[in-house]
């Protein structure tokens, strides 16, 4: 959903006030640039592996839209319609007949799932999991979004059916409940099912990060540890839930292959998440982005479904063979506001940065920390243009260790 409510962060975001965040510590630029601070080691390993997920992304796009677009061209999802019966429109009815395409294209898309989730990784070092344990993953994977996606579909067919002037309107409506839920229940009820989460354990890490905790003033925020290593080696943290859910997550490769003065750095750039609220100003910008987006597709459904409905033989957008086409939908809506929507996100996460910086006042321990994750995760730090515009939902790392170190402005604000 992040697509949908980044489009306008920007516009409504407010400024990190002055009450949330603690006094910056004064840093002297000076110290900052004569810190030993050395630039990530770019190798040819590190230019290929992200050169390959360039090129898997724009690909597996394309791979994925002719999917679904071929699905409905061979007729094939009128047909998984007439096989499910009764012939009439029920929730079990629609059970089978997405199972029967989710069985079809998780078939199709097999080898590039294959490749870029199992065989890349481990081409390149980035994780040592079993075939039986990844195979394991993806099934839970398609578990989660089988029955996650299913109750919604349904939801949007029976709204079609009652409406089909207004559907997208109601859709909204009844969207911005289910949408909270989802938020709140994922770190609970959905991320447990891949992975374990505990408390830190005692140490003297633990004890730096509550006292970072109590100077951001969330002294009682909850910071899990999850076993990401079960699945790979690269190295991570993020910001989940809504409320009583919200909570900071440290992947435990982060916490051992980092010195402890760059966790900390981690670390208050997500209690910058956390202490700004983006999750629930996500939640909010979401039901906003709905708003305008859910019109905007509902007119293009019925333009494509005008030109090829028959062809397809997909009666009307409440038939369920039209699923492909609403699944095609989000799909391109996505791809074509990748640009606007990863840029509003890296403004999102240069206010964590900043955030992180003001309350840690360490910035060579943040910039090493940028340094850390480029390397442990392959990630080229300056790529092109083309490929930050496009594809970065975070600013490029080598500006990320540039602003830290005061030798640059904001990324995208000179």
């Amino acid at each position: 959903m992040r697509f949908l409510f980044l489009i306008i962060f920007v516009l409504l975001s407010p400024p990190v006030p002055a009450s949330a965040a603690p006094p910056p510590t004064p840093v002297s630029v000076e110290t900052a640039h004569t810190a030993e601070v050395r630039p990530p080691l770019v190798t040819p390993q590190m230019l290929r592996y992200s050169r390959t997920r360039v090129v898997l992304y724009f690909a597996g796009t394309a791979y994925g839209l002719l999917a679904l677009w071929g699905v409905l061209a061979t007729g094939l999802s009128a047909r998984f319609a007439r096989l499910v019966l009764p012939q009439r429109f029920s929730f079990l009815r629609l059970l089978g007949y997405y199972a029967l395409l989710e069985m079809t294209l998780l078939l199709v898309r097999s080898p590039l799932i294959f490749y870029s989730g199992y065989s890349l990784e481990h081409t390149y070092g980035l994780s040592s999991q079993s075939l039986g344990a990844w195979l394991g993953d993806v099934g839970k994977s398609v578990g989660v979004n089988f029955l996650t996606t299913t109750p919604i579909l349904w939801l949007l067919f029976w709204l079609i059916q009652r409406s089909p002037r207004r559907w997208s309107l109601w859709f909204w409506g009844a969207l911005i409940p289910v949408i909270a839920f989802g938020i709140f229940a994922s770190p609970v009820l959905v991320e447990p099912v891949f992975n374990k989460f505990t408390p830190l354990p005692p140490s003297p890490l633990r004890t730096q990060i509550q006292g970072l905790a109590a100077k951001a003033g969330i002294p009682d925020a909850p910071i899990l540890v999850a076993d990401k290593s079960r699945q790979t080696h690269e190295t991570n943290a993020y910001v989940t839930g809504i409320g009583s859910s919200a909570r900071i997550v440290l992947w435990d490769t982060t916490i051992q292959k980092m010195p402890q003065d760059q966790v900390l750095a981690i670390v208050g750039h997500e209690m910058g998440h956390y202490v700004l609220k983006h999750v629930l100003w996500g939640f909010v910008l979401t039901i906003g982005g709905l708003l305008v987006l859910l019109p905007l597709a509902q007119l293009f459904l019925e333009g494509l479904l005008r030109r090829f409905g028959q062809r397809w033989q997909v009666k009307s957008l409440s038939d369920i063979a039209a699923t492909p086409l609403l699944l095609l939908t989000v799909s391109l809506f996505s791809f074509l506001l990748a640009p606007l929507t990863n840029g509003i996100s890296r403004e999102i996460e240069h206010q964590a940065d900043v955030y992180g910086l003001q309350v840690t006042g360490n910035p060579p321990a943040m910039a090493r920390a940028f340094v850390s994750l480029s390397e442990q995760n392959l990630s080229d730090p300056d790529p092109p243009a083309f490929v930050k515009f496009w594809l970065l939902d975070h600013p490029a790392l080598k500006d990320r260790i540039d602003f830290t170190l005061g030798r640059k402005s904001a990324p995208g604000r000179e």
